[in-house]
């Protein structure tokens, strides 16, 4: 009789525990992780204050941790970037736009201006430690004017004082992302 109790006691057991596993497999799949923010993410100045390019860009991400159905959520890109061009008497906004992180580790974003077509790749300096370096490909609509390559390096808003020289143009060129060393 004991026996027979504790047979039907593991019996009731395993059929309760495959129970709790159909329930939990069969739940919406969902899954998270921890984000931390990337050091690309924050509000950045032209270490050049005389630059005549772009004066300050902002990188902002958006923690995608949990995957809903496949999908990350919340919707929209990882990434958006803001970008302030020099113009007079106040910056030009080029408004923001969605970005993303391409393999190469790039944070990638795309800027259709009407006159211009604008490539923008941000990355932190490979030469110059706690800077970002920018690089954007400007590919004008009007096959008279020449496109042309920028490169600009920033510091943290809050780091602005830096000094150095900040920004180079290339004149027409193909897309070529390797950071000048200066």
């Amino acid at each position: 009789m004991r026996l027979r109790r504790l047979a039907l006691f593991w019996r009731h057991a395993f059929l309760g525990a495959l129970a709790l596993l159909a329930v939990l497999v069969s739940l919406p799949g969902t899954s998270q992780a921890l984000c931390i923010l990337p050091q690309e993410q924050g509000n950045w100045i032209n270490a050049d204050p005389q630059t005549n390019s772009i004066t300050r860009i902002q990188l902002r991400f958006v923690c995608q941790d949990v995957i809903l159905n496949g999908q990350p959520w919340p919707p929209g890109p990882p990434w958006y970037v803001h970008v302030y061009g020099r113009c007079h008497p106040t910056d030009c906004d080029w408004g923001e736009v969605g970005a993303q992180r391409l393999n190469s580790g790039f944070i990638y974003a795309f800027y259709d201006q009407g006159f211009a077509r604008r490539y923008v790749y941000a990355k932190m300096s490979a030469y110059r430690p706690g800077q970002l370096w920018v690089y954007i490909w400007t590919d004008f609509v009007d096959p008279s004017r020449p496109d042309y390559a920028s490169n600009n390096w920033f510091v943290r808003a809050a780091e602005a004082a830096s000094g150095q020289p900040g920004t180079s143009t290339v004149p027409r060129g193909g897309l070529l992302l390797v950071e000048p060393r200066r």
